[in-house]
């Protein structure tokens, strides 16, 4: 006990050189999961991954519903994933999803008082707390709007400066960069207090030190940024247990986010009501119906009444999204929701041409955790689709410097 308290009151700095341990921890619908990671010589790699099936009622639209009920299914992992690892970190960043997670961006001009001194990072990041406060009250009116409320208060999960440029010059890294003139684009994720305070309840009850968290749809577009995406842009559709989650790559940056709550488990549900059968049984139908073992025309008929749902859905949130111009034809899926056989031919429909949401029929990719990068999984413990996400959030949370607030993004702090 007494040593438990010293060590929380002061506690031991690593070594210059010795490794570094933190865990991600991917609070989904369906699963927890607990991904381990060791930092090294500047290099993160995942050395071990802990999963724990959630109960119905603990998750609602992505988010928590039942804080007891995730806490347990949280910690199940965290100790699964500590016996594999072979540590026991406290530092933790947290997934954040849900449909009342919002993504705002913003593009302001400012002037500087001395364009003759180079930009330092203090003056960057003052430049960046007056756009997020404008943000911050844009967020809260839209979402309090929807939600029909007069007041709501919201959070800063993620901020991300998408194109900066001085005097009209555009810059990746512009410390140390002169000029008068500075336009910034930044874009700002917002979750509701409710939802931020739970996750940081569940954190304190298994004696984790929050570091960050990390918005799931940026997790994934920021995890998965290849060239093309940069030049040409890109749709990020991660399709989870209780939630579709979108993500927009513009101007080489993730410039809008959306969510909406149908995902997986609305499928299971359809099933379940119109076989009279439970919940857990549903969903094993309908796993194998993904799998190819169940082939009747009465769970092919339910799940394509439940596919015309969720697109109708798609077509919807994607509206919102799209900013004059046809979305970018290049779309990338992943999440446990994208291997439903018809998800990928919803998504590739000449009926998105039809609604004005594209010019061309997009050209749909399934993700797979090989194509996110930063982070090196040597043992391959996230190998299948559904591992996209936790291992992207892994990345953004080796990413996260200290306590503080880190700018992620597509331009660089120095």
């Amino acid at each position: 006990m007494l040593k438990d308290l010293i060590a929380r009151i002061n506690p031991r700095q690593p070594k210059p050189g010795e490794p570094t341990y933190r865990i991600a921890l991917d609070v989904g619908t369906e699963y927890v999961k607990a991904v381990y990671i060791e930092q090294a010589g500047g290099v993160a790699a995942i050395i071990g991954v802990g999963r724990a099936h959630q109960d119905y009622a603990d998750m609602d639209s992505g988010a928590v519903a039942n804080i007891s009920g995730v806490t347990r299914c949280c910690r199940q992992a965290i100790n699964q994933g500590a016996v594999i690892a072979g540590v026991k970190p406290k530092e933790a960043a947290i997934g954040v999803a849900g449909q009342h997670v919002t993504g705002v961006a913003r593009t302001v001009t400012r002037e500087r008082k001395h364009p003759e001194r180079g930009l330092t990072r203090r003056e960057l990041s003052q430049l960046v707390a007056g756009v997020k406060r404008e943000a911050l009250r844009e967020a809260a009116a839209e979402v309090g709007e929807k939600l029909g409320y007069a007041r709501l208060d919201l959070e800063l999960v993620n901020s991300s400066i998408v194109d900066l440029r001085i005097d009209g010059y555009q810059v990746n890294n512009p410390i140390d960069f002169k000029g008068r003139n500075v336009e910034m684009t930044v874009f700002m994720i917002f979750a509701p207090l409710v939802h931020v305070g739970a996750i940081r309840t569940i954190a304190q009850r298994l004696d984790l030190d929050l570091v960050g968290l990390v918005a799931e749809p940026f997790a994934v577009a920021a995890s998965t940024f290849t060239d093309e995406a940069y030049e040409l842009g890109s749709l990020v559709i991660d399709i989870g247990g209780g939630s579709t989650d979108l993500a927009l790559i513009h101007r080489g940056g993730i410039v809008k986010t959306k969510m909406f709550a149908i995902g997986g488990r609305a499928f299971t549900k359809g099933i379940a009501n119109l076989c009279r059968t439970t919940l857990r049984e549903a969903e094993q139908i309908k796993l194998d119906y993904a799998a190819g073992m169940e082939t009747s025309g009465e769970i092919r008929s339910i799940i394509a009444a439940d596919l015309e749902i969720w697109q109708e859905a798609l077509i919807l949130a994607l509206q919102e999204i799209k900013k004059g111009q046809p979305l970018p034809p290049r779309i990338v899926v992943c999440g446990g929701g994208s291997g439903l056989p018809g998800i990928m031919e919803a998504i590739a429909s000449p009926k998105l041409v039809e609604s004005g949401l594209f010019a061309v029929v997009p050209e749909v990719k399934l993700l797979r955790p090989e194509d996110v990068f930063g982070i090196a999984d040597p043992k391959q413990f996230l190998s299948e689709v559904q591992d996209v996400t936790p291992k992207s959030i892994a990345f953004q949370a080796s990413l996260i410097e200290g306590r503080g607030s880190t700018i992620l993004g597509g331009v660089q702090q120095g």
